[in-house]
């Protein structure tokens, strides 16, 4: 079948699209890369240099589990680093310095994000030694442990080792060996 001049100008258009487009993505490509090698002048990595104490801090809560057993004080901290961080990137993208309130903002929420982290960091170990207690109260005779972790639960308080229920007896008193 012969090619006739309108079956060949559809496709000398064709063509000349797919040039075009072509052209076009390469010269995309090309800004895109430029831009990525002379570094874009809209990005400016700020001084983080602020949040180290709490990072820090929050570094060696979670090295002790902290966000095992204190987790929700250890996300405090994160969202305090988080938002200083914020305030940080907010000013450098408006290629400006921290203004007093920013500073003093930021300086607010490392310190609060520190004593978070040191907070859950208490929480974990307070709750460690809680459990080797719990270990080593464990070893003793099983009835006398029983009943007393009966009682102090009854009194509500878990670190009371009167088993008497508040009347002034612990369970070495009793002659029954049942601890009341």
């Amino acid at each position: 079948m012969p090619v006739g001049p309108k079956r060949l100008s559809r496709q000398v258009w064709r063509m000349a699209i797919l040039l075009l487009v072509a052209v076009a993505s390469a010269s995309l490509v090309g800004c895109a890369s430029e831009r990525a090698a002379h570094g874009d002048a809209s990005v400016s990595v700020p001084d983080q240099s602020v949040l180290d104490p709490a990072t820090q801090a929050l570094d060696k809560a979670v090295q002790a589990n902290a966000d095992q057993f204190a987790p929700e004080t250890v996300a405090a901290a994160r969202r305090r680093i988080t938002l200083a961080r914020d305030v940080l990137f907010s000013a450098a993208r408006a290629h400006r310095p921290l203004n007093d309130s920013e500073r003093q903002r930021v300086d607010d929420l490392v310190a609060a994000a520190k004593l978070d982290a040191r907070e859950a960091l208490v929480e974990t170990q307070a709750k460690a030694v809680r459990h080797q207690l719990d270990q080593l109260q464990g070893t003793g005779d099983t009835a006398d442990q029983s009943a007393a972790g009966d009682a102090s639960a009854l009194d509500g308080d878990a670190d009371n080792s009167n088993s008497g229920l508040g009347m002034g007896l612990s369970g070495a008193d009793s002659d029954d060996g049942l601890g009341y």
